[in-house]
């Protein structure tokens, strides 16, 4: 199958430039609606009242927010993981990105990179469950495409696009229709309300991903690269890989087992994850090569990313985590507490 993963130039400059506009009207719009809803109270009536007090609420709504440290995660500086951090600043010194400020330590069978707060602390998240059932290797694979969001062209983490597109995905969580049969009449007049009043934004972040989409796909092909030449094109390859067998592996065990295990959860984790058999690995690897390529996602499929690293000319790592003992040693306190949270959470889900 051949399929066209890039924009040319000039399609790029379109979208790249039409996602600034874009971005330029999300902050626009809640200094317009406060003035708008300032003038309707000087000119108070019984029916401008109402709708002042309507378009002030939607201008809170939509007010510029920044990025969060992620839920249930826990939190690593570089006094607590002085190793981790070594490892970071060579990765992003190889591949051009800037020094991370803090890691997030997380139950998710991902990772990322990100900014937060109001002084845009740059950081990285590190799922756990992910990161002990990869190789050292492709540790720093993953490491290493992760941080390379920071510099690759990819909108989503600039700070103009960025900061609006965290705005809207804010206000549709916000505005979304959670009434439920019980909860009465005016509870749902005033559910629908606040879904007809955040419908703007969501219009709005329609059309971000519309412009988004391809070149946020053209970023994952980049950071790849970027991982093959810090860590190696083997050891990508194999990162790859392992997102399509090992982590769905690792997903349904935690999605449904989780309840069942003892008191050692990471222990129990990768014995599962390392007792799957071949034939369902192979199964899983199969089933990924099925994926259909489509435009209106972040990411295109991972074998065609591995696919596209595969092609690239051989390369050995340049960097390599120096001291695991000692990195292991500074993630296993986080991981106890985040193994704590997921088995609390599995057990709050049993009465709902």
């Amino acid at each position: 199958m051949t399929t066209t993963t890039t924009t040319g130039p000039a399609g790029a400059r379109v979208a790249r430039w039409a996602s600034y506009a874009l971005a330029g009207v999300v902050h626009l719009l809640p200094p317009a609606l406060l003035a708008l809803g300032a003038y309707l109270l000087t000119r108070f009536t019984l029916l401008t009242a109402p709708i002042a007090l309507v378009v002030i609420d939607l201008a809170w709504l939509i007010r510029p927010r920044t990025g969060r440290f992620p839920a249930d995660a826990e939190p690593l500086t570089r006094q607590d993981a002085p190793h981790l951090f070594e490892l970071l600043d060579r990765i992003g010194a190889e591949s051009g990105a800037p020094r991370a400020d803090v890691v997030a330590i997380s139950g998710q069978v991902n990772a990322s990179f990100g900014v937060y707060g109001a002084r845009r602390r740059r950081l990285v998240e590190i799922g756990y469950p992910l990161w002990l059932i990869l190789t050292p290797e492709e540790r720093v694979a993953l490491l290493a495409h992760e941080m390379a969001h920071s510099s690759n062209g990819d909108g989503r983490h600039g700070f103009f696009v960025g900061s609006a597109l965290h705005t809207l995905f804010e206000l549709r969580e916000t505005a979304r229709f959670r009434w439920q049969p019980g909860d009465g009449v005016s509870r749902w007049i005033g559910e629908v309300l606040l879904v007809l009043a955040g419908l703007p934004a969501r219009i709005l972040l329609v059309l971000f991903e519309l412009l988004l989409y391809r070149t946020s796909q053209a970023a994952e092909y980049r950071a790849d690269a970027t991982a093959a030449r810090v860590a190696g094109t083997a050891a990508t390859g194999s990162l790859l890989d392992a997102l399509t067998t090992r982590a769905v592996a690792a997903q349904e065990f935690l999605d449904l087992q989780l309840r069942a295990v003892g008191r050692d959860l990471w222990a129990e984790f990768l014995a599962h994850v390392q007792g799957v058999p071949t034939v369902e690995t192979e199964r899983l690897r199969a089933a990924a090569a099925l994926e259909e390529w489509r435009v209106d996602v972040t990411h295109p499929p991972t074998f065609l990313r591995r696919r596209r690293v595969e092609e690239l000319p051989a390369a050995g790592a340049a960097v390599s985590i120096a001291d695991l003992a000692a990195v292991e040693a500074e993630l296993e306190r986080a991981a106890g507490r985040v193994a704590e949270r997921l088995r609390e959470d599995a057990g709050a889900a049993l009465y709902l």
